[in-house]
């Protein structure tokens, strides 16, 4: 995988993270938008249905007196049809209000029932068991909201009270039951619909506010491009220039301080034509195909031998041990040159940060489909929040591992990786240095 796939993996990580987060505040936002409804609607619908089984209860009651003064008056009818059809006579007053969904009782003032009406089924062991059947109050039902109320004789004047019985009223909420749960079904199909339409606007929305950021990428690698090939010309022609003058003998008989400044261009010019070529590399890299056009299938063991036999002597110098621990076979299908210099950057690397008296370690095994590459140093190390950024294009820790470096070489070794199909992963050694694992297929 190249740099322009993995800009496009991140920047497509990146709009599926943020459409996410989108998704979950405008979800977060519309759940609490329609818990509040429904806990809006819900409350003022019970303060509803309270409010008119109330009122039922104070219409009943005001005709109490009426109903007793009745009761009393048919019951010394000899005839029991009499009685019964005065009993209701004096009671069609009540009848008169639609009686569905509801239920009606009138109780003596031993709370033994006078009469009832209404559909609604009543639990009489509810009423017998109020604590405080002289009080108003609500009774919670399974389906609905009940009012209990004592009548007395004279409301107004509360030491001349007379009482003359309860009444017990009851509404049905099975209505509004299905109305809230109809309610509820409504914001829930709304909430899921305006969740998936915020989805698809976040996402139009993000395609949009990054296409800016990834034009100005593709612009940076072009001018990336661009500028180390332009460069390349002109530091050509500053070495050759010098070079040339130096074969023909023209330094000889310049001043030394002349010679000496045009060693320093030489030098920096070196230094420069390598960071361009390492730029170069990178672009090439890049591309969105690898060219396959020369790999090769070989033995990385061989290789790795070759690079910790030409740095023996770099590694005495500095007073190193570089061991290298092989286990043939270790086929793998790449490049030959490109793995070359992923090894010999991450190499370095770890010679430059290792200590004299220590050790760099070189290993190459094949461990199932893949080809670990091991290379484990005796440094101060990487800190964990900075291992993923040593990989980063000209990045540069202000800790003991900064040096005089551009900071190419691991972006290069990861950029080969991922050409190669492969990772590259900073770890902790187990002496507390730094151990680069670099993971390859293997060819099959």
């Amino acid at each position: 995988m190249n740099a322009k796939l993995v800009m496009e993996r991140d920047l497509s990580r990146i709009r599926w993270k943020l459409t996410g987060r989108y998704v979950l505040i405008s979800a977060f936002v519309l759940l609490a938008f329609g818990i509040a409804v429904f806990l809006e609607v819900s409350r003022a619908r019970s303060a509803l249905l309270r409010e008119q089984v109330q009122q039922l209860a104070s219409a009943v009651a005001s005709q109490m007196p009426l109903i007793l003064h009745e009761v009393e008056e048919y019951s010394h009818l000899p005839d029991p049809q009499l009685q019964g059809e005065s009993w209701h006579a004096a009671l069609l007053e009540t009848r008169t209000s639609t009686l569905e969904g509801k239920k009606i009782i009138l109780f003596d003032k031993n709370r033994q029932i006078l009469s009832q009406f209404g559909e609604l089924p009543a639990d009489l062991k509810v009423l017998k068991a109020l604590k405080y059947p002289n009080e108003r109050q609500y009774i919670a039902l399974a389906s609905g909201v009940a009012y209990w109320r004592p009548v007395y004789l004279r409301e107004s004047i509360e030491a001349n009270r007379e009482l003359e019985g309860y009444v017990y009223s009851a509404l049905s909420t099975a209505a509004t039951d299905r109305e809230l749960l109809r309610l509820r079904n409504g914001l829930v199909v709304g909430g899921a619909v305006g969740a998936l339409a915020a989805a698809v606007l976040s996402q139009w929305i993000v395609a949009s506010s990054l296409k800016p950021i990834r034009d100005q990428l593709q612009r940076l690698m072009r001018f990336t491009s661009d500028a180390s090939h332009e460069l390349r010309h002109p530091l050509t022609a500053i070495r050759a220039v010098i070079g040339a003058a130096r074969e023909r003998g023209q330094l000889d008989r310049a001043e030394p301080e002349l010679i000496q400044k045009l060693n320093r261009i030489d030098q920096a010019t070196a230094e420069m034509t390598h960071l361009v070529e390492d730029l170069l590399l990178l672009t090439r890299l890049d591309r969105v195909a690898p060219d396959q056009r020369h790999w090769q299938q070989f033995d990385l063991c061989d290789l790795a031998e070759d690079l910790a036999a030409l740095y023996q002597d770099r590694a005495a110098s500095q007073q190193l041990q570089l061991h290298c621990e092989l286990q043939r076979p270790a086929m793998v299908h790449g490049h030959p040159d490109q793995l070359r210099r992923l090894i010999s950057n991450v190499l370095v690397n770890a010679m430059q940060y290792t200590p004299a008296g220590s050790a760099v370690t070189l290993q190459v095994q094949q461990q199932g489909q893949q080809v670990r590459l091991l290379i484990e140093d005796e440094g101060p190390g990487i800190p964990y929040e900075q291992r993923q950024l040593v990989f980063e294009r000209f990045w540069q820790a202000d800790t003991a591992r900064s040096g005089p470096s551009a900071g190419l070489g691991l972006s290069i070794a990861r950029s080969i990786c991922q050409v190669h199909g492969g990772a590259i992963e900073a770890q902790r050694a187990h002496g507390g240095g730094c151990r680069m694992v670099v993971l390859l297929p293997a060819a099959s």
